[in-house]
């Protein structure tokens, strides 16, 4: 299993890495947790069999993808040799893109040109023809994402600030204090958030606390006893519980594992 980063600085206010997946023989059938990383994601699976269980749900992954907003992990399988390349987007970017409400993939898998078959025919194309050269892949994806026009108005420019605010205090903050910093209620703010992010502030924030907690674990920045406090949990038994919801299995079970995909993205 090899996972590879690329550069996105021409294209780092929408787009926030790109990144290549592949198996070889030896490292399948895999099969791996995958931690909700906040934020939306366009993959093309070239192939590999691959597979996403969400809820007991079996949903096969085969062309090019466009993955919601997920608030709980999920299980990945991949049952043969193969490769993807994705693009894993600034929260709001796919609200920008498409033009709809984000909240209706959260917690989904959708092939991109049953959502909006004008920007499959056009992001399609580039990942057939490029998708052996990556640095080729990535500059003819920037140019195309860069050339788009965006869905912006002032309510949604308040989400991204909102967002972006999120995002600076690591997470570490409440609805109430968001409150504080835009001209909405909190029904209108919990509305807007979760068309334009996929979730609502209070779970967005929640989950995004908990991401990068587990990415400075898996850093090996800082114990994990430190971060529990670090991260406002007020005592294991909290972080306990949010562990068990986010990751479907008790905090004892995932450090007594082993989990190379989940742990090379946490450390990115």
């Amino acid at each position: 299993m090899n996972l590879t980063y690329f550069d996105t600085k021409e294209g780092s206010h929408l787009v926030e890495e790109y990144f290549s997946l592949s198996f070889s023989k030896n490292s399948v059938p895999f099969q791996t947790t995958i931690l909700p990383i906040a934020t939306s994601i366009l993959t093309y699976i070239f192939s590999g069999n691959q597979k996403a269980i969400v809820n007991n749900k079996i949903m096969p992954l085969d062309g090019l993808i466009v993955s919601g907003q997920f608030f709980r992990s999920y299980k990945f399988k991949v049952e043969s040799e193969g490769c993807s390349f994705g693009i894993s987007f600034h929260p709001s970017t796919l609200h920008k893109l498409l033009k709809i409400d984000i909240s209706k993939l959260s917690n989904k898998h959708v092939l991109l040109k049953q959502v909006n078959k004008d920007l499959y025919d056009l992001f399609n194309p580039i990942f057939i023809n490029n998708f052996k050269t990556p640095e080729i892949l990535v500059k003819e994806l920037n140019n195309l994402i860069l050339s788009l026009p965006l869905h912006e108005n002032d309510t949604t420019k308040y989400i991204y600030q909102t967002n972006d605010f999120i995002r600076k205090k690591d997470g570490m903050l409440s609805v109430d204090e968001i409150l504080k910093k835009i001209p909405f209620s909190q029904k209108t703010l919990e509305n807007h958030f979760k068309k334009v992010i996929g979730l609502t502030p209070g779970k967005y924030t929640r989950l995004y606390r908990f991401l990068n907690l587990m990415r400075k674990y898996e850093s090996h920045e800082i114990e994990i006893n430190d971060l529990i406090y670090m991260y406002n949990y007020y005592d294991h038994s909290h972080f306990s519980k949010d562990f068990a919801l986010f990751m479907r299995e008790s905090a004892k079970s995932y450090f007594k594992k082993d989990y190379p995909l989940l742990k090379k993205v946490l450390k990115k």
